[in-house]
């Protein structure tokens, strides 16, 4: 039997999410300075977009991390999401094909519905606006990956809808000119611990058909051997992941 999910009120989003339990700098964490304009990649979802994966270890990335106004090099764990473990972004960044280092936006926070995420309040939107405001005097916005949907495993939500509530809240507030050059990439994922949901999966792959959205085969095609946890991604899973992820972003811009 489908569960029915309730919604966020306004008040209770409003007090969740504190920023504090984002991942901040560390200290080999140093800021560096950025000149050039940059290519942006904004990762987030639920807890397999943040930080609660295992990866394997990387050499020191080119590409950048972007918190509180400062530019980091990406390295584990990401800069503004939540979690203690690591984050896919690295991976991902290890198999980008590009002589120029790409932004990271790492923003993803564990255990997220997409309603909250679609609230019309949501501080989790609201969070990666107030940075993509900030970038994007500057710089490009080129992709968005979106990896959530086990919090709504099961249940009657309508995933499109909430989506795509989510998107316009999250992309209101910029110009055709900063945006006509995005691409979501979109996981198919619901498994956490719990059965596969197809009905979820299906909604998900129906957002591809607009466009410029791309819906990748994983999450949920990964079984236990690639989770540490039957629903967070070892460092095979990652690799997994990234190796979809990094493929989608390598052959959109050999076509630009």
């Amino acid at each position: 039997m489908l569960k029915k999910r309730k919604k966020t009120s306004q008040s209770k989003n409003c007090k969740k999410f504190p920023s504090r339990e984002r991942i901040q700098p560390i200290k080999y964490k140093k800021h560096i300075n950025v000149t050039s304009n940059k290519d942006i990649i904004v990762l987030f979802g639920q807890s397999n977009s943040a930080n609660s994966v295992i990866s394997k270890e990387y050499s020191k990335s080119k590409h950048l991390n972007y918190f509180n106004k400062k530019f980091y090099p990406l390295s584990n764990p990401a800069l503004g999401a939540n979690g203690d473990k690591d984050s896919v972004a690295p991976a991902i960044a290890a198999k980008l094909q590009s002589k120029n280092p790409y932004i990271f936006l790492t923003n993803g926070w564990g255990g997220t519905s997409i309603y909250d995420w679609s609230h019309p309040n949501s501080m989790l939107v609201k969070y990666v606006k107030k940075n993509l405001k900030e970038l994007l005097k500057k710089h490009q916005l080129r992709y968005l990956i979106w990896i959530q949907g086990e919090s709504d495993n099961n249940t009657d939500v309508d995933y499109i809808k909430e989506f795509n509530i989510f998107r316009k809240n999250l992309l209101s507030d910029f110009s055709f000119e900063k945006l006509k050059d995005i691409k979501w990439i979109i996981t198919q994922t619901s498994i956490c611990g719990n059965e596969r949901d197809y009905i979820l999966n299906n909604q998900q792959k129906k957002l591809a058909e607009r466009h410029k959205v791309y819906v990748t085969n994983v999450t949920d095609n990964l079984d236990i051997n690639y989770r540490f946890d039957e629903c967070h991604f070892n460092k095979f899973g990652t690799e997994e992941i990234a190796n979809e992820i990094a493929k989608i972003i390598n052959q959109q811009n050999k076509k630009s």
